[in-house]
């Protein structure tokens, strides 16, 4: 730094002024510094600024090892946002045997400022664990209580709704629901898959439709024979909303397959999934695409904001998944065989 002063004519502490953004400088002094940076090839020392701040700048988004789904989109927001305010983010994969005690090396040997929670439960041991530790953090989900936490979270109750709202204007009175069934995991407890059930019976009950949800497993096991389900537990239905993407493409690839045209026989979408997915397939399957960029970088520049001091009341905000419409939707059929008889399946 004292290099840098000498060749822009600048005290130290100007420079100083410049590099950590602490007070303002004119435009042609600042220039001067920036210059003489680049010609040097000086660079800022990290573990330098953490020593003499007492803040790593660093904050972890906490993810289990367990995870089963794709966070591109959250985590890619997250860290664009987190760079914007000066800080890194890093990934921290936690077993879920050792959460608390991973939690508690990760903030208190000073590695972290604070942290981002994905795959959250309705009943989270971390986020209690954060509370109790008096850590900064925030939600990408919702736990069952939420006084005074910070979160962001697709609002699948929206979602769901407005999905089930699109299939009725187009006719359809019998709809099924596929959801992840996390049953015996440790996962059991994640909170999207309860809501989005407790949603479509909530809505399909309201509307005075009919509706089935079916729960179904990520492995092949599970989801191959996801047809023959639909066919036996709902045989009536001319629209499937998938909150899956394994059972989405299952369904769209078997059932035509056998015979079944989408979308003239059955309209199927997918719900909080997104729209490159759906394009992989033919027809190109409706997609109400989760808005993971966007919670991304708003739950980064809460958890900052929080670290910082800079917000009092705290941030909690949902945003409903967008349409995207491809080629899996029609009109309600009238006069349809039952999904068992297109099928050949005999009736349960």
């Amino acid at each position: 730094m004292q290099q840098v002063a000498d060749r822009a004519n600048v005290s130290i502490s100007t420079v100083s002024f410049v590099v950590n953004g602490t007070k303002p400088v004119t435009p042609e002094t600042r220039d001067r510094i920036l210059s003489a940076i680049d010609e040097l090839g000086y660079r800022r020392n990290s573990m330098a600024r953490a020593l003499a701040s007492r803040k790593s700048h660093v904050i972890a988004l906490i993810y289990p090892l367990l995870d089963h789904r794709h966070h591109h989109s959250f985590v890619d927001a997250a860290a664009t946002a987190a760079e914007e305010l000066g800080y890194s983010l890093v990934l921290w994969p936690i077993h879920s045997d050792n959460v608390t005690t991973e939690i508690t090396s990760l903030i208190q040997a000073g590695f972290a400022d604070g942290v981002i929670l994905m795959e959250v439960q309705m009943e989270d041991e971390r986020v209690q664990h954060l509370q109790r530790a008096d850590a900064p953090f925030a939600l990408i989900g919702r736990t069952r209580e939420l006084d005074g936490i910070d979160y962001v979270d697709i609002d699948f109750e929206r979602s769901i709704e407005t999905a089930i709202d699109d299939f009725a204007e187009l006719g359809h009175r019998e709809i099924c629901l596929v959801v992840e069934d996390l049953s015996g995991t440790p996962l059991a407890r994640y909170s999207p898959p309860l809501r989005t059930e407790q949603a479509f019976n909530e809505t399909i009950a309201a509307r005075g439709l009919t509706g089935t949800v079916l729960r179904v497993g990520h492995d092949s096991a599970s989801v191959l024979p996801l047809t023959e389900q639909l066919a036996r537990h709902a045989p009536d239905a001319t629209a499937v909303i998938a909150v899956h993407d394994e059972a989405a493409f299952s369904l769209v690839n078997t059932l035509q397959r056998r015979g079944v045209r989408i979308p003239e026989d059955i309209s199927i979408v997918g719900v909080a999934t997104s729209t490159a997915t759906g394009d992989l397939l033919t027809p190109p399957l409706t997609t109400y695409q989760a808005p993971g960029s966007p919670l991304g970088r708003l739950a980064a520049q809460a958890l900052i904001a929080r670290i910082e001091g800079r917000m009092d009341a705290p941030t909690q905000m949902r945003i409903p998944c967008s349409l995207h419409e491809g080629g899996s939707v029609a009109p309600a059929p009238h006069g349809r065989a039952p999904l068992t008889k297109l099928l050949g399946i005999a009736a349960a």
